[in-house]
C-alpha cells in the first residue's frame, strides 16, 4: 500500500518504495463557479470501478475528479526508482506536449469559449491505481485554473439540467461539506463527497487554506438564474393507485414452480417502472422526477407550442400504459387488490434544473403551479377514495381517472369528451373541487372504462 506526493523540493536521490508500472500525466482542469457566499470547485465523475479487479474497493463507486486530459508517458528500458529520474521522466515527456492546447479543446467540448488558463503548481503522486487497485502508477499532476470565459457560455457552466453531470464542491465550506473515511485499499484515509471519495489529487490540493483561497480568488462568477430555467407549460402529475397492495398480491399469488415471489414481484415492478419512463420518452420530455409508481413531468412552451395537440399526445399515450395496467390486473383475481391510475394535467410557471445552484446534485422542480398540480393529484385520491363528490359514489374499486385544472381546461377546446377532443375515449364525470391540505381548487374529471363488466365498490374501498 504506497501514496507518496513528490514535486521539485523533493530529493532527487531519494528511492521510490515502490517501482510504478506505468506512468501518466494528468493535466486537470480547475473550475470555481459562484454560489451565494462561497465558490464552488467544479468535479466529474469519470469512470465507474472497472469489473473484475483484484482488491476493488468495497464501496465500488468511482471517485469525483476535476475535468482532465490524460497522457501515457513511455517507460522504454527500465522504470525510473528514484524520486529525481521520475520528475524528470515526467516533466520531459510534458514539454513534448501541447497541453493548453488540448485544454482548451475540452473547454470547447464543454461548451466553453474564449478561455483563459492559469498555471497552479504541479506535483506528482506515487500511488495504487484507482481503477487497476493492484497496480502501482505515477501520476504528474499538471494543474490548470480556468479563470476567464466568455460570459455568452456561462450557462454549461451551471449545467442546470444535469446532463453533463457536474457536481460542485464547496471551497469554503470544504471541511463541512466532506468527511474522512479509511480507504484501506489505497494505503491512505480519503475525503469524501456526496457519497462518493475525492480523487487523491484533489484532497492533496484542498487540504491547504491557501490553496482554496486562491482558487476562490480565481473563480468565475455565473448568475444564479443560469442554475434552472424558468418556465410555462403544461405539468402531468401521475400516480397508481392500490400498486403497493399490487405488488403485495403479486409476491403472495402470481409465483409458479419456475419463478420465485421475488421474481414474480420484481419483474410486476419493473414492467411498471419501464413503460412510465417509455411513456415519457415517447412524449418527448426530460423534465421529470420519478418516484416509485409516479412521477411529476412538465412540458415546457417553448418546445410543446401546441396545447391541445401535446393534451392528446399524453392522454393517448396513457391508454396505452392503462392497457398494460389491466393487464397485469387481469392476473389480480381479487377485485380490490387490482391497480387503478390517475393523472392531473395542470398549466402554470414553474422551474426546473437546480433550484439550490451548486448545492444541487439533481435537477428538481420548484414553483407554485407544481405544488398546485400535486395537491390537485393527492384531491383526486382523496375524493375517488372517499367518494366526497356524487361522480365518485358509482367507481368501480380500482379506477382509471384524469383531472384537468381549470387553468388548463381554458385552453383545451372542447372540454366534454366527443370527437376532436383529446378525451374522445373517456366519460366526462363533470367538474368538482378537489382538496388536499391547504389548498382548493376545480378540476373537470375524466375515466375510462375497461373491457372487463364494472361493479361498484362497497363505500370507502375505491382508492
Amino acid at each position: 500500500m504506497t501514496y507518496q506526493v513528490l514535486t521539485d523540493e523533493s530529493p532527487g536521490k531519494m528511492a521510490l518504495p515502490v517501482t510504478p508500472s506505468q506512468v501518466w500525466i494528468i493535466s486537470t482542469l480547475e473550475v470555481a463557479v459562484s454560489w451565494q457566499d462561497d465558490h464552488h470547485l467544479m468535479l466529474v465523475h469519470p469512470s465507474y470501478p472497472l469489473a473484475g479487479q483484484h482488491n476493488s474497493p468495497l464501496h465500488d463507486e468511482g471517485y469525483w475528479a476535476p475535468p482532465f486530459v490524460a497522457y501515457p508517458v513511455p517507460i522504454e528500458f527500465s522504470p525510473p526508482t528514484t524520486a529525481g529520474s521520475l520528475l524528470r521522466l515526467a516533466t520531459e515527456a510534458a514539454d513534448r506536449i501541447d497541453i493548453e492546447r488540448d485544454l482548451n479543446h475540452l473547454a470547447y467540448q464543454m461548451g466553453l469559449r474564449d478561455i483563459q488558463l492559469r498555471r497552479r503548481s504541479p506535483f506528482l503522486e506515487l500511488k495504487v491505481s484507482p481503477r487497476s487497485p493492484s497496480t502501482v502508477k505515477a501520476y504528474y499532476i499538471l494543474r490548470h485554473g480556468l479563470v476567464g470565459v466568455d460570459t455568452s457560455s456561462s450557462r454549461n457552466l451551471a449545467d442546470p439540467e444535469q446532463r453533463r453531470g457536474y457536481v460542485f464542491l464547496p471551497l469554503l465550506g470544504y471541511l463541512r461539506a466532506t468527511e474522512v473515511r479509511p480507504g484501506e485499499e489505497h494505503g491512505r484515509s480519503e475525503r469524501w463527497f456526496l457519497g462518493k471519495p475525492l480523487m487523491s489529487n484533489v484532497e492533496h490540493v484542498l487540504q491547504e487554506e491557501m490553496r482554496r483561497l486562491v482558487i476562490s480568488e480565481e473563480g468565475l462568477d455565473v448568475q444564479p438564474e443560469l442554475f434552472h430555467r424558468v418556465e410555462r407549460g403544461v405539468l402531468c402529475v401521475v400516480d397508481l393507485a392500490g400498486y403497493g397492495t399490487a405488488l403485495r398480491y403479486a409476491f403472495e399469488h402470481m409465483h409458479t414452480f419456475s419463478t420465485t415471489a421475488e421474481r414474480a414481484q420484481d419483474e410486476f415492478r419493473r414492467r411498471v417502472a419501464h413503460e412510465l419512463h417509455t411513456m415519457l420518452g415517447d412524449l418527448g420530455t426530460t423534465q421529470a422526477q420519478f418516484a416509485g409508481d409516479g412521477f411529476v413531468a412538465a412540458f415546457p412552451e417553448r418546445a410543446f407550442t401546441n396545447t391541445t395537440a401535446l393534451i392528446t399526445n399524453i392522454v393517448t399515450r396513457w391508454e396505452v400504459l392503462v392497457g398494460l395496467i389491466e393487464q397485469l390486473n387481469g392476473s389480480i383475481r381479487s377485485p380490490e387488490k387490482r391497480v387503478g391510475t390517475r393523472m392531473v394535467l395542470h398549466q402554470g410557471d414553474y422551474s426546473y434544473g437546480r433550484i439550490a445552484g451548486t448545492r444541487s446534485f439533481a435537477a428538481a422542480f420548484d414553483g407554485t403551479a407544481v405544488i398546485e398540480a400535486v395537491r390537485l393529484e393527492q384531491g383526486l385520491a382523496t375524493a375517488s377514495k372517499e367518494r366526497s363528490a356524487p361522480m365518485f359514489t358509482s367507481l368501480p374499486r380500482r379506477s382509471h381517472l384524469i383531472a384537468v385544472s381549470g387553468q388548463l381546461a381554458e385552453q383545451v377546446k372542447p372540454l366534454e369528451s366527443g370527437t376532436g377532443s383529446p378525451f374522445g375515449g373517456w366519460t366526462a364525470l363533470g367538474e368538482t373541487s378537489l382538496t388536499a391540505k391547504e389548498y382548493e381548487g376545480d378540476a373537470f374529471v375524466y375515466r375510462v372504462r375497461v373491457a372487463e363488466t364494472e361493479r361498484p365498490s362497497p363505500e370507502g374501498e375505491a382508492s
